[in-house]
């Protein structure tokens, strides 16, 4: 029975996990490097291995261990489904302002295509603001789910022993492209 629990578990694990890892952008990190010693103790308990000093209940590790990845997959969606259509924006702007500045320098008018980049860079600054909350509330998910876990794992005889996750770092990385994409149109 404990065997088919573990089995059970990795594969939960796997599936939640692919979705995190196929939507992963430059900048973000993957689950085993955002929790970097909470993956190692849910490896080590699914391959049926409980740490010498947790004394606890296998079946309390692996919900855990479960929810934590379901929460990290969720905050990644939910960053990656937010600022998805913010770069499209960003970058429909961009091909519209080369548009614009085109037309403009063929109709010899530089002030059209100077206020054209003015308007696109107060479009990607708004963009951005938008790109950092979505971030913000990335990070504040991961590190709420990294509270979760390591109170459940202290909860449990021989807990506090567990080496704990460090705070993780930023958010990812912003895919908004920099003002340099709008100088250069």
């Amino acid at each position: 029975m404990q065997r088919l629990r573990n089995v059970l578990f990795i594969i939960v694990v796997a599936v939640l996990a692919a979705p995190a890892i196929a939507v992963a952008q430059p900048g973000q990190l993957e689950f085993n490097q955002t929790y970097p010693y909470a993956s190692r103790l849910c490896a080590t308990v699914a391959a049926g291995h409980l740490p010498k000093e947790l004394t606890g209940d296998t079946s309390q590790i692996t919900a855990a261990c479960a929810q934590l990845n379901t929460s990290f997959a969720e905050a990644q969606n939910a960053y990656t489904t937010t600022v998805a259509p913010l770069r499209q924006q960003a970058l429909a702007a961009i091909q519209q302002l080369r548009q614009t500045c085109q037309q403009a320098l063929q109709n010899h008018d530089r002030v059209t295509c100077q206020q054209a980049r003015q308007q696109t860079i107060a479009t990607l600054q708004g963009l951005r603001a938008q790109v950092k909350t979505a971030a913000q509330a990335y990070h504040s998910a991961v590190q709420a789910a990294r509270r979760t876990f390591w109170s459940t794992i202290r909860a449990l005889r021989g807990g506090a022993s567990v080496p704990e996750d460090p705070t993780v770092g930023p958010g990812p990385a912003s895919p908004i492209p920099g003002n340099s994409a709008v100088t250069n149109a």
